[in-house]
């Protein structure tokens, strides 16, 4: 037997037929050609509507229990083969032998479930946008920071193997090319420039001559390509519409991005 119809609903053999019934009823709104556009769809409506109609007649849900056991095949003429009401469902019986369509895995289904929850993560992701971008175009916050001597910085893992850092008063170090070292004598003042709902890292600029470190490893500059891709996916996420796995993987990815976006914006607070 190429296929278990009871697999197909997801019940069990001993399902009852409200059982039966309350399956079918879910999985062909979810499958249904209407609603559903996928490429999968209509063939997973067709195995839904085929184990539907075998396991709510008494009479053939029997005789598919007894095939299942092991039963001999009995089979009947193509003219006493009912045809389904629904037209999507109908096809023609042609002679020779015909290929039974390929049943959905169940990783495809499990995908299909989750899709409708998982489109929730496309809106997270743009929101998460919309949120860094009213951040960046609010009045900045600036605080003025003390120039401290070179050697009072602190050898930290990001910034082991800098070779020049601008380092302040308020605990604060910040890269610098060496043609921006002058700039920053120890005594100088520095005019920190931060966002005003996040607190991200926009700019150092210098009090004593006009300099400013544009190479800043922060969400608005040297990490700016990880909200631009977030943005760029999750309005696919949200667009696309076919293709069941590639969705799911679109969801996934967004996730991740996700992810790397809140590391950036960590890194990115002074």
């Amino acid at each position: 037997m190429a296929r278990d119809y009871y697999q197909v609903l997801g019940v069990r053999r001993d399902a009852s037929d409200e059982d039966i019934r309350r399956a079918y009823r879910r999985l062909a709104v979810a499958f249904h050609p209407d609603k559903n556009h996928s490429p999968e769809a209509l063939t997973v409506f067709q195995e839904i509507n085929e184990a539907h109609e075998v396991l709510s007649d008494p009479y053939k849900r029997s005789r598919y229990d007894w095939l299942l056991a092991g039963g001999e095949v009995i089979e009947e003429p193509v003219s006493q083969k009912q045809w389904h009401r629904d037209p999507a469902y109908r096809r023609k019986y042609t002679p020779g032998y015909q290929p039974p369509p390929r049943k959905p895995s169940e990783r495809l289904l499990l995908m299909l479930h989750f899709l409708k929850y998982m489109r929730l993560i496309s809106f997270a992701g743009l929101g998460w946008c919309l949120l860094l971008t009213i951040d960046f175009i609010l009045p900045p916050r600036i605080s003025i920071e003390n120039v401290l001597d070179d050697s009072q910085r602190k050898m930290t893992w990001e910034f082991h193997h800098t070779p020049h850092v601008v380092v302040t008063d308020k605990g604060h170090q910040f890269p610098i090319a060496y043609d921006g070292v002058p700039y920053f004598p120890e005594g100088s003042q520095a005019e920190v420039v931060t966002s005003s709902l996040l607190n991200v890292l926009i700019r150092v600029e210098s009090k004593y001559k006009p300099y400013t470190i544009d190479s800043l490893a922060t969400v608005y500059q040297n990490f700016l390509l990880a909200p631009v891709t977030l943005f760029i996916v999750s309005l696919a996420g949200l667009i696309l519409r076919k293709g069941i796995e590639f969705r799911f993987n679109i969801e996934v990815a967004i996730c991740i991005l996700l992810f790397f976006n809140l590391i950036f914006l960590l890194f990115s607070i002074p």
